[in-house]
């Protein structure tokens, strides 16, 4: 239980990062397979009871000096995005006929 429970303190951590509020879902989706049903559910249970975040929790994060992708680049992949999506679009297209 309590290595499910400082599982649970760990991905708390990281949605509250991403700033999103820890559900149960939440927890089911990024330890899927991790850990039980039912030891999920207890450790979401107890957490929910006494929440802890980052103090206990040990996160990697992401090293300072990694650079950030640049507007070229989310041109770039916004336009690949966008052929997919077209080449998707004429794929059930012609499944529908």
């Amino acid at each position: 239980m309590n290595d499910a429970l400082q599982l649970l303190q760990q991905v708390a951590s990281q949605l509250q990062q991403e700033g999103k509020t820890p559900s149960l879902a939440l927890f089911r989706a990024r330890l899927a397979g991790r850990i039980a049903p039912q030891q999920l559910f207890a450790a979401y249970q107890h957490w929910r009871n006494n929440p802890v975040y980052a103090e206990m929790a040990t996160t990697p994060s992401l090293p300072p000096d990694k650079p950030q992708p640049d507007q070229a680049q989310h041109d770039d992949i916004n336009h690949r995005l966008q052929r997919i999506e077209a080449k998707l679009d004429l794929l059930l297209n012609k499944l529908e006929r």
